[in-house]
C-alpha cells in the first residue's frame, strides 16, 4: 500500500523560497531514500508565507525508515529554526492508481468505476 503526506506549514513573515532552498540537501536526501516516490516542498503562489507538502512512499516501511534517517531530523530542526506559526500535515493510504484524464485528454467520467455525480 502506497502512503501519501500532504498538506502545508505557515510560516510568520517568512521567505518561503529561502526556507526551501536552504533545505534542499534535507529534500534531496529524502528523495534518495528507499522506496521514496516522491518528496516536494512549494512555495504556495497566492499566500508566499505558506509552504505546501507533497510525499508519496513506497510503503508504511519506507516511511517509517524515513522518519528515523538523520536527515528527516535535520529537516525538522531547520524548519523548526523558523517562525513557524501553523500546519496541517496528514497521511493518506492509497490501495488504487489511476489516471486522472482519458486517453483523449478529457477528465474521468467515473472514479475507480464510480460514476461523477451531473
Amino acid at each position: 500500500m502506497r502512503i501519501l503526506i500532504a498538506g502545508h506549514l505557515t510560516f510568520d513573515g517568512q521567505d518561503c523560497a529561502a526556507i526551501i532552498r536552504e533545505g534542499r540537501k534535507f529534500i534531496e536526501a529524502s528523495r534518495a531514500e528507499k522506496g521514496c516516490i516522491a518528496y516536494n516542498w512549494s512555495v504556495d503562489p497566492l499566500i508566499p508565507s505558506t509552504i505546501h507538502v507533497f510525499e508519496e512512499w513506497e510503503s508504511e516501511a519506507a516511511l517509517g525508515a524515513h522518519f528515523r534517517d538523520p536527515s528527516y531530523l535535520s529537516m525538522r530542526a531547520h524548519l523548526e529554526s523558523f517562525a513557524l506559526t501553523g500546519f496541517d500535515v496528514s497521511l493518506y493510504s492509497a490501495n488504487g492508481k489511476e489516471a486522472v484524464y482519458t486517453e483523449e485528454g478529457q477528465p474521468r467520467s467515473a472514479i475507480f468505476g464510480v460514476p461523477i455525480g451531473k
